[in-house]
């Protein structure tokens, strides 16, 4: 036997515009929080485990899968630390004993970080590689979302270290592989700056 809407307690039955609510408050209340301003915890392994769930749910034409997502343990930060200063030397074989430090202290920001990488298949008659650019924009998304979701700040970051070679073969990265960005994960440690939003009506045209 099935219960229909009138066997079910009103707590559990979903009202449509409060679900709606709920949601439009929480993408419009979403921010991004500097890596610097983020401290333990962060999200716990199973709550990691559902960010990446969420980032399945992106659309995804052709079903390519033309994203995934690297995890940096906190135990390996030492050595992402030195590919942090290889990185710089790459690109600045000069670079000051300040400078170096600097670098090296981008791994240890945040609790839990992530890497998103977008593959990239140019040769698809059916899928043009915008689209999969795409896919891997509303991957991201989806994950940033679900971290406010759970109560914590987050920011995707990139930068010049990751388009080196240095990164490139540290991450083992293939020939038709993109690092997209770092994604820093904690417990805010101050609230963030509200940013200015751009008026909707300038984001909207009717056509023709």
């Amino acid at each position: 036997m099935h219960a229909n809407d009138s066997d079910l307690e009103p707590s559990s039955v979903i009202d449509v515009h409060d679900f709606g609510e709920a949601m439009f408050s929480a993408i419009t209340s979403r921010h991004s929080v500097s890596p610097k301003a983020l401290q333990a915890p962060g999200p716990s392994d199973e709550q990691l485990q559902r960010l990446i769930e969420v980032a399945a749910c992106a659309p995804d034409h052709g079903l390519l899968r033309p994203w995934r997502f690297i995890l940096f343990p906190e135990d390996k930060r030492p050595v992402l630390a030195d590919l942090f200063e290889e990185a710089l030397l790459e690109r600045h074989s000069q670079a000051t004993e300040e400078d170096r430090l600097r670098a090296r202290e981008k791994a240890a920001r945040a609790p839990l970080l992530l890497g998103v990488v977008v593959h990239i298949d140019k040769e698809d008659e059916k899928v043009a590689f915008e689209d999969q650019i795409a896919s891997a924009g509303a991957a991201l998304q989806n994950v940033l979302l679900q971290v406010h979701a759970f109560g914590f700040g987050a920011r995707a970051t990139s930068g010049r270290a990751v388009r080196t070679n240095a990164f490139r073969k540290a991450l083992n990265l293939h020939e038709d592989e993109v690092f997209l960005c770092f994604l820093a994960i904690g417990t805010a440690t101050r609230k963030a700056k509200t940013k200015e939003r751009p008026d909707p009506k300038s984001l909207l045209t009717s056509w023709p």
